[in-house]
């Protein structure tokens, strides 16, 4: 649907290189060339500029690229639909791990009443906006930020998110938990990329402390292993308290009263801007019952004894 100039554009931009793009078109280099210089002159403004040797997108290309991008991916799920009944349209939706557990049953349980095929992808957020660049996924459930001039979003909810450790783990006796008394107790967080990780960096940041700064950190990339090392008595943790409602609620874990930490973050429902289908994202959206992922909200910290 798009100008094959347009299309080539895009692949310049994504492979910087005339070669590569060319393979990927089956035409000549040549070919691709003039394209572009076609392009450039329709327009009146340079696309591409040489640099040592080495090709660059001008401003004004990559946003062009950018734009031509999402048409692309956008018109070939039109196509798809018009070829498609309603009943037989996949879905293609993204989710982050700390979200999996949660939300993405309930809504695969809602979503297929509409759809025979429904893929997933569970990865952390960077993962999940990634394969909404690259097409491989229609929409996203995310809790970490993302860059609102790329994608659009639905709000969900906004999620407690606590600090968290075994009940029988020394800093559950304190009323008061200061960082001071964190840095020497073990970490266990997410890998780099993950939402959860990036929450907590920046109310570190905040503090003037690093994730760097505790004195073991041990990185883990699923919520399942660190659940169950705090299970066991190990370290600290900051997540969202939907994960481990369960574990508070039967006084196996407790939420870390941590001073002047006090985080409300919105789950969203996240699609490429200006999508053709952001009516669609809409209804699914609806599918969405916040009330049951925040059973635990009110739920005060316990086990408090003495102050350190």
């Amino acid at each position: 649907m798009l100008d094959k100039r347009y299309q080539t554009l895009d692949l310049i931009a994504e492979t910087r290189s005339f070669t590569k793009a060319a393979e990927k078109l089956f035409i000549t280099q040549p070919a691709v060339s003039q394209q572009i210089r076609s392009l450039e002159t329709e327009l009146g403004f340079p696309l591409i500029t040489k640099v040592h040797n080495h090709i660059e997108m001008t401003p004004a290309g990559q946003s062009l690229a950018d734009y031509a991008h999402q048409v692309q991916l956008e018109s070939t799920k039109v196509l798809k639909q018009v070829h498609s009944t309603t009943d037989q349209r996949p879905i293609r939706l993204g989710c982050t791990l700390s979200l999996s557990s949660s939300m993405l049953p309930q809504l695969v349980t809602q979503l297929s009443t509409m759809s025979p095929l429904i893929t997933t992808q569970v990865a952390n957020t960077g993962a999940i906006l990634s394969a909404l660049r690259n097409g491989t996924i229609d929409f996203g459930l995310v809790e970490g930020n993302f860059n609102k001039e790329e994608f659009d979003a639905i709000h969900i909810l906004d999620e407690p998110f606590v600090g968290v450790t075994s009940a029988h783990h020394p800093l559950a006796q304190l009323t008061h938990v200061t960082l001071d008394d964190l840095i020497d107790v073990a970490l266990l967080i997410r890998e780099s990329g993950s939402g959860t990780r990036n929450i907590f960096a920046n109310w570190l940041a905040t503090q003037n402390y690093r994730v760097h700064d505790f004195h073991q950190i041990i990185e883990i990339g699923n919520p399942s292993p660190i659940i169950k090392l705090l299970l066991s008595g190990f370290g600290v943790s900051f997540m969202y308290r939907s994960l481990v409602h369960h574990e508070l609620k039967n006084g196996q874990l407790i939420e870390l009263p941590v001073t002047d930490f006090s985080i409300q973050h919105p789950i969203n429902l996240v699609y490429l801007k200006d999508s053709y289908f952001a009516e669609d994202y809409q209804q699914i959206a609806t599918l969405i019952q916040p009330s049951s992922f925040t059973e635990t909200r009110d739920r005060k910290p316990s086990a408090a004894k003495k102050s350190k």
